[in-house]
């Protein structure tokens, strides 16, 4: 553990690092860890909105994922506050948008669709610990197999016979997964008998 502190600090300095802080008591430990968890609030102060992203990545992939979203914050011309516990690999990228700007909510997620993308193109998941709910669920044919798909929405069936835990979300459905708003239309997908609404 020493050996790893030691190349961190080095690692940190040799990058510039202006400060570095080693807790020496609970107190002290008390203090850092509510500065992080005050990270997201302070995001009010430097944007108007900003959408929470979370997934998580082999802890070797990190240096890697990281400069690939900011090159993705480039190319969609949009701000990301990197929010992580590195520890464990667990990424809250938070992309900051305006929301009264025309078009930049809609681009703020779909940045953080592409995030997702990178994390699981480095050998990671959609999510670390916040679970999957609705947002994410058009991402989970990307990292899961239709079988796979299928056991696990049989198995929450067995336990939700009725659908009434989280209606609509976790598992991809045509009309999550981009079909027009309004009444409830049959999505070509159930039509050829590739999908099914549960």
């Amino acid at each position: 553990m020493l050996e790893d502190s030691t190349a961190v600090e080095r690692i940190c300095r040799e990058a510039g690092a202006f400060e570095l802080r080693v807790a020496e008591d609970a107190e002290e430990r008390a203090r850092i860890w509510r500065g992080r968890k005050s990270s997201f609030a302070a995001m009010g102060r430097i944007s108007p909105s900003y959408y929470v992203q979370d997934g998580v990545v082999p802890r070797t992939k990190l240096p890697d994922v990281l400069r690939r979203i900011n090159v993705l914050g480039e190319e969609f011309g949009l701000r990301i506050a990197s929010v992580f516990h590195a520890g464990d690999g667990n990424l809250h990228p938070l992309v900051l948008y305006d929301e009264d700007v025309p078009g930049e909510a809609a681009r703020a997620e779909e940045l953080a669709t592409a995030i997702l993308d990178v994390c699981i193109d480095a050998g990671g998941s959609l999510t670390g610990e916040h679970g999957v709910g609705a947002d994410k669920a058009c991402s989970m044919p990307k990292l899961f197999s239709e079988s796979d798909l299928a056991a696990m929405a049989r198995l929450r069936s067995a336990f939700d016979p009725n659908g009434i835990a989280n209606p609509g979300k976790v598992f991809p459905t045509p009309r999550l997964c981009g079909e027009v708003p309004g009444p409830y239309r049959t999505h070509p997908l159930e039509r050829a008998g590739v999908a099914e609404r549960l």
